[in-house]
């Protein structure tokens, strides 16, 4: 199996997992990306004084358009699943954070991509598997 062919396998197996539990989750994919991205920028925080993350740095990691991410944050916020606090060092900038609810929904939206993981992975030779096993 060449590399582009397994690419394609996973993708589409990911597609799929992806499509069944989503009806449940009431998550968009797009949504999850973002759910993640606030999460990932939560774990880079390395500022002295624990200053958090901005809008600007969700839009950087994701590529998108401050206007689109603007509005994707409000409707997760609507939803419960991130909220906003003032910047108290620029009081233009509001801090994005994911809630409980957030944290729970992103955690079921990654056991789908972990599933498929595991099954990708029983069909792989041994080596390149523990390659990947390595890698974490």
């Amino acid at each position: 199996m060449t590399l582009e062919h397994f690419l394609q396998l996973a993708h589409r197996r990911c597609q799929r997992a992806w499509a069944e539990l989503s009806a449940d989750l009431r998550l968009s994919h797009n949504e999850f990306e973002y759910l993640r991205a606030i999460r990932d920028q939560e774990d880079k925080t390395t500022d002295k004084d624990n200053h958090g993350q901005h809008l600007q740095d969700v839009v950087n990691d994701l590529g998108v358009r401050k206007s689109s991410a603007s509005a994707m944050v409000l409707k997760l916020e609507d939803r419960g699943l991130v909220a906003r606090f003032p910047c108290r060092y620029d009081a233009r900038a509001q801090h994005i954070i994911l809630t409980e609810a957030g944290k729970a929904l992103l955690a079921s939206g990654e056991s789908v991509y972990e599933s498929v993981a595991r099954e990708l992975a029983s069909e792989l030779p041994a080596d390149i598997a523990g390659a990947f096993e390595r890698g974490r």
